[in-house]
């Protein structure tokens, strides 16, 4: 039986700017992958790769339960979540990325990436936005959206889903594998998604101790690690085997989700 892989689109094996990143939300999630993406971006300038540059969008500001439970101290308390994290990337990196204190609309059109990536709570943000994606932009290559990831937890799982928004017509051919150039996103695998926005699943308590009980201090950094992970051989070797995973960490179980 052939190896299923998913190459990526040929502009990623030679980009003449850096891969352009949207970010929707800068919380739980997503102020860890921020930082990821910082990384990321540092090690693919080292091989002559022009790195990844990101905008981020979120409206909330830093308040004393996102302490410890996101990646803001309590000097960050009252800023906007975006601004602030993109900041600290900015510094530590010596980056010019953007942070945007206003949410990204689910029409798609103020996220015009090579990469979208969704960090929300919101169900029913995710699934407009999919809308809006099945008519992917394709104009200046800056702009071409290619992928779609997201992220998304309750209490003790979560998943992580990488989708495709591009379609090349490619002759690839090999005797061990087997090339696949859609990959499902997550309103594919999840058509009701818009079930799980409810106080049970998405947590309704203000106290830091209700918001410790509602989700696990650390299930967002096994997400983000994995997903990271996910893009980065992708970006660095222009494959990849698995495109998503579901992670329980009650049960200690990652099952990946294959090609």
């Amino acid at each position: 039986m052939k190896t299923r892989i998913h190459f990526a689109p040929n502009y990623f094996y030679d980009p003449t700017h850096p891969i352009t990143i949207a970010l929707i939300g800068v919380g739980g999630t997503g102020s860890l992958m921020l930082a990821r993406l910082a990384r990321i971006d540092f090690a693919l300038r080292q091989i002559g790769h022009p790195g990844l540059h990101l905008v981020a969008y979120d409206s909330d500001v830093v308040e004393k339960n996102n302490v410890g439970r996101q990646l803001y101290t309590l000097c960050d308390i009252g800023e906007y979540k975006g601004v602030n994290a993109v900041n600290k990337v900015n510094v530590a990196f010596g980056l010019q990325w953007d942070g945007i204190p206003m949410d990204s609309l689910p029409d798609g059109e103020d996220v015009r990436a090579n990469i979208i990536i969704t960090c929300v709570d919101n169900a029913r943000f995710r699934t407009l936005l999919s809308k809006s994606l099945h008519f992917p932009f394709k104009g200046s290559e800056y702009q071409t959206m290619f992928y779609w990831l997201d992220i998304g937890n309750s209490r003790d799982t979560g998943q992580f889903v990488l989708g495709t928004l591009f379609k090349e017509e490619r002759n690839i051919d090999g005797e061990d594998f087997e090339l696949v150039d859609n990959l499902k996103n997550i309103i594919d695998f999840f058509p009701d998604l818009d079930a799980q926005d409810t106080p049970i699943l998405q947590g309704a308590g203000c106290a830091y101790s209700d918001k410790l009980n509602e989700q696990s201090l650390f299930i967002n950094d096994v997400l983000v690690a994995h997903a990271s992970d996910c893009l980065f051989r992708l970006l660095y070797h222009k494959l990849i085997k698995k495109h998503g995973a579901f992670v329980n960490l009650e049960s200690g179980k990652v099952s990946s989700i294959s090609i």
